[in-house]
């Protein structure tokens, strides 16, 4: 299996960014003819899903990689089987609200499904937290920073031991209900390590072999480090 972990990886107009070598590494790792999946966040809005899957398939399309058939896992798909998905080569896990996401994950048994998968994954910032075997969970929504019973971490989809905060400028510089993001992750980070990806940076594993690309930061203990690329992919240590 390959699997790149992202915060974005598209501009502002919707085409891919090709920063990092992104587009060159992901369009080797795909077959000739891909038959790619879309696991949504919001399993309940499919108008939604659609829109998205679209753009995704017209954007990888314009950089020459094209798609046999671009399917979505939400609401009306939620009965597939291993072998309805495992048949898909290509598996983009949606951007979107973690919790929601996460829960639909567990509704599906998608971890248990994914076993021994064998294509490529790709994760958008959401879909890069639940990847992890134990998800970091921030809130986002109103309410959540101030609900005691918001978890702070979940059973992810096992594809990694890397805990990412995606969007990571931005995200540090939040606030939820009045508090501050970067005080809570500073706190969460006791004992833990997060990796902190800006947009345009990734991670890329193959059979078991963790590279990030692009300038990203890590979070140990209460303390933040930045890391400069420089001109070669780095592992997280």
């Amino acid at each position: 299996m390959k699997l790149f972990l992202t915060s974005n990886p598209f501009l502002p107009d919707g085409s891919i960014n090709e920063e990092n070598e992104f587009i060159w590494n992901i369009k080797y790792s795909l077959p000739y003819e891909t038959n790619a999946l879309f696991v949504s966040s919001s399993y309940r809005d499919t108008l939604t899903n659609d829109r998205q899957a679209t753009m995704i398939k017209d954007a990888f399309n314009t950089k020459g990689i094209f798609f046999n058939k671009m399917d979505v896992l939400d609401l009306r798909t939620a009965s597939m089987t291993r072998e309805e998905i495992v048949a898909h080569n290509f598996i983009i896990l949606a951007g979107g609200h973690v919790p929601t996401q996460n829960e639909f994950m567990k509704i599906t048994g998608l971890r248990r499904k994914l076993e021994g998968y064998d294509g490529t994954i790709m994760g958008i910032s959401a879909g890069s937290m639940n990847a992890a075997d134990e998800v970091y969970v921030l809130p986002e929504k109103k309410g959540e920073a101030l609900d005691s019973s918001f978890p702070r971490f979940e059973a992810g989809l096992g594809l990694t031991k890397l805990q990412i905060i995606p969007h990571y400028d931005e995200t540090i510089a939040s606030s939820v209900d009045g508090l501050s993001i970067r005080e809570r992750i500073l706190f969460d980070s006791k004992g833990k390590k997060f990796l902190g990806l800006p947009d345009g940076s990734y991670v890329m594993c193959t059979d078991g072999v963790e590279l990030v690309y692009g300038d990203h930061y890590k979070v140990e203990n209460r303390l933040f480090t930045k890391v400069d690329a420089g001109f070669m992919a780095k592992s997280f240590a």
